[in-house]
């Protein structure tokens, strides 16, 4: 058994190695050129123009989804052609040779080639690390109450969006302001010290929530009652300042911030 385990694990070290190479240094496959199409006024600001309105005073840290996935949902579901280039380029749209970026992602393939990609696209190495923090579940407290809400009440969009804007499902969830904050100082501040640029690729059950806590619920990701969820590449920017005070504001990398 432990050297079924050993092989095991060996085996699926080498399968992300290999996709990490496919994602970030396969120039050929992701080179051509991405059109996000026309930019939608829907209260999210683009990765680019935040970045570039940083004063000398401030560093950010873009906490974003993951670019398109294929239809897979498993930790080791790849991101799709499409999904590649996207991830390029809002890297080309963050390209500063003065400042070497600071990449995280939550373990899954899609979110460690997002991160490789968008480096691909800044021109530089993607030399990236594993947050807990990151894991798309962070806000679940019970999987299985979740699980049992996600079978009952129309999948996992209504009711993690239902958590956030509403409060319901409140014996699932860790509590919402809580638990955002236990994010930010314990995976966010401690890991970007000394950073300009910041990047972590995450999932879209953890931004909503994220996103609801840091705009006051003023954004609309209402999928229960709008249809709208988060889009890929869309999250949240965390904007610090040297005198540690902290804001926050929607962000995307591609034409919209919603789907």
């Amino acid at each position: 058994m432990k050297n079924l385990t050993l092989r095991l694990t060996v085996f699926f070290t080498a399968t992300i190695i290999a996709l990490s190479f496919a994602a970030c240094g396969n120039s050929s496959s992701s080179a051509s050129s991405y059109d996000p199409g026309e930019l939608e006024n829907d209260g999210f600001y683009t990765m680019a123009e935040i970045y570039a309105s940083l004063d000398s005073t401030e560093s950010v840290v873009f906490v974003i989804r993951h670019a398109k996935r294929s239809s897979d949902y498993s930790r080791t579901a790849q991101l799709t052609r499409e999904g590649k280039k996207q991830a390029k380029y809002v890297g080309t749209t963050l390209i500063d040779s003065n400042v070497t970026a600071y990449y995280a992602y939550s373990g899954f393939v899609r979110t460690m080639q997002t991160v490789f990609g968008i480096a691909d696209g800044r021109n530089e190495k993607c030399d990236a690390e594993v947050l807990d923090g990151l894991d798309g579940n962070w806000f679940v407290q019970d999987t299985t109450k979740f699980e049992e809400y996600k079978n009952s009440y129309g999948g996992g969009w209504t009711v993690v969006s239902k958590y956030a804007y509403l409060g319901e499902f409140a014996d699932a969830f860790y509590t919402l302001a809580d638990r955002a904050e236990e994010f930010v100082n314990d995976q966010v501040l401690p890991n970007v010290q000394g950073h300009k640029l910041s990047i972590m690729a995450t999932h879209d059950t953890f931004l909503v929530p994220f996103l609801v806590y840091a705009t006051n619920g003023t954004v609309d990701v209402k999928q229960y009652e709008t249809g709208r969820w988060l889009n890929y590449l869309a999250g949240v920017a965390i904007i610090l300042k040297n005198d540690g005070s902290i804001r926050y504001l929607p962000t995307k990398g591609l034409n919209k911030g919603q789907m």
